[in-house]
């Protein structure tokens, strides 16, 4: 691979504000070399028709400019991937160097503390061995010696650490932690989502805003990205412009349906839909919505969860517990879905698996299918999981109007009855739920 092209995307990524061209194209990293060239073409085709608009212009030029370099990079493209990261790590490192400091400052530090800027590392993007060099660098500059290794994902060795816990503050810690996410939405589905919108300008609509959790999500790393957030609940959309007031004009919000979307026909590049289906009364209209006020070559992204597949776990898979809450889902699913018989429009708990096809029936093309695990896995003890288990399965009934008296409801508390007949209530052990959510890109052709 010659420097020059290097530099080159290098350059061009610079300019559209993509961490690599793949995250350009929206491919994912380990896309072959032919699945990327086929992405620059159609980038290509799409920009030619962008060059007299004002937001796309300079990116369409450049790209049209050194489309042949751009090409002759993405025949072999894991120098370029490699070069990337090299410098997105770069770029990272003062963050990184902010967390490293906080837990140094008292001059101690504890394995806790080690494990806590190594996941703040990871979820910079920085590679395990380079954090490994930087805190044993900033370690060594104090006077406190590291040794072994740190601790891996498979492997907490045990580190030689001065005594006492260092307290950061509350401040610190909310800031550390605000890119890990909250609760389902953690940082693994915030990376899941990233690689499904490409870098540089564009316009999005958010179909379910929520209280603006996707605009402050994306837009720090989207910044050529405009953003509105849609709404039927007038007080999210007012606590919405609230939090997402940083980014001004950038990020605007409306109450609407998001199957009566105040946009024109082809009007924006992408239309975000994160677990916005579940209790719309036909999601088709949803779908059909989205494919009217995408441009050609916009993108649908869409995230909802498998709800018939949610399963918990006490050490091993809790399988009779597990028979009677599918048992209870597959009823509030019917409730959810009752109001529709379509079976490509009935909304419900469980739209996951489905996303692809009712993309194709409106119109859209799926190109990528990811799936990501949501779950609350931890250690913990035996008596604490099991107030979650039976609490858990109430609320959900109780939001289709089933009573905690229904069959479904008494089965499952009667599973945890079992359960708590044959355990001990101190026991510690990795517990928690597991719940798969799909994520589904559609493009309009």
């Amino acid at each position: 691979m010659e420097a020059d092209d290097l530099r080159t995307a290098a350059a061009f990524c610079k300019l559209a504000d993509a961490r690599h061209l793949m995250e350009y194209l929206g491919v994912p990293e380990d896309s072959t070399s032919d699945e990327a060239l086929a992405a620059l073409k159609k980038a290509r085709q799409r920009m030619q028709g962008m060059q007299a608009n004002p937001k796309y212009k300079t990116v369409a030029v450049a790209l049209i400019k050194d489309y042949r370099t751009l090409e002759r990079v993405l025949a072999a493209p894991q120098a370029h991937l490699d070069d990337a990261r090299l410098a997105h790590e770069s770029a990272q490192l003062p963050t990184l160097q902010l967390a490293i400091d906080a837990v140094l400052s008292d001059g101690n530090l504890s394995n806790a503390e080690i494990q806590f800027v190594r996941d703040h590392a990871l979820q910079l993007g920085i590679s395990e061995a380079r954090f490994e060099r930087v805190l044993r660098d900033a370690a060594a500059a104090r006077g406190i010696t590291i040794s072994g290794a740190t601790p891996g994902p498979a492997s907490r060795r045990t580190l030689s650490s001065l005594s006492g816990d260092l307290r950061i503050t509350e401040e610190e810690r909310a800031r550390l932690k605000g890119a890990a996410g909250h609760g389902w939405w953690d940082a693994n589905f915030t990376r899941m989502l990233l690689e499904s919108i490409p870098g540089g300008p564009g316009d999005m609509v958010d179909v379910y805003c929520r209280t603006a959790l996707s605009a402050v999500t994306l837009l720090p790393e989207r910044r050529q990205l405009a953003y509105l957030g849609v709404d039927r609940n007038p007080e999210r959309v007012a606590s919405a412009c609230d939090a997402a007031r940083q980014f001004g004009a950038r990020a605007r919000f409306e109450v609407a349906e998001p199957f009566a979307l105040p946009l024109p026909d082809r009007s924006v590049d992408y239309v975000l839909a994160i677990r916005a289906l579940a209790n719309v009364t036909d999601t088709a209209q949803v779908f059909h919505e989205a494919w009217r006020v995408l441009r050609p070559g916009g993108r649908m992204i869409a995230a909802e969860p498998d709800g018939l597949a949610e399963a918990f776990y006490f050490d091993a898979n809790l399988t009779e517990y597990n028979q009677a809450f599918q048992a209870l889902c597959r009823r509030v699913d019917q409730l959810t879905g009752a109001q529709n018989k379509d079976a490509n429009g009935r909304p419900g708990i469980a739209l996951g698996p489905t996303l692809s096809q009712r993309m194709a029936i409106a119109g859209l093309t799926p190109t990528q299918v990811k799936l990501h695990a949501s779950n609350n896995l931890k250690p913990r003890r035996f008596g604490k999981l099991a107030t979650m288990l039976r609490r858990y399965p109430v609320a959900i009934a109780a939001a289709q109007g089933l009573s905690e008296s229904s069959p479904e409801v008494q089965a499952v508390q009667r599973a945890v009855e079992r359960l708590e007949a044959t355990r001990d209530p101190s026991a510690i052990g990795t517990g928690g739920n597991v719940l798969p959510i799909f994520l589904c890109v559609g493009v309009k052709e």
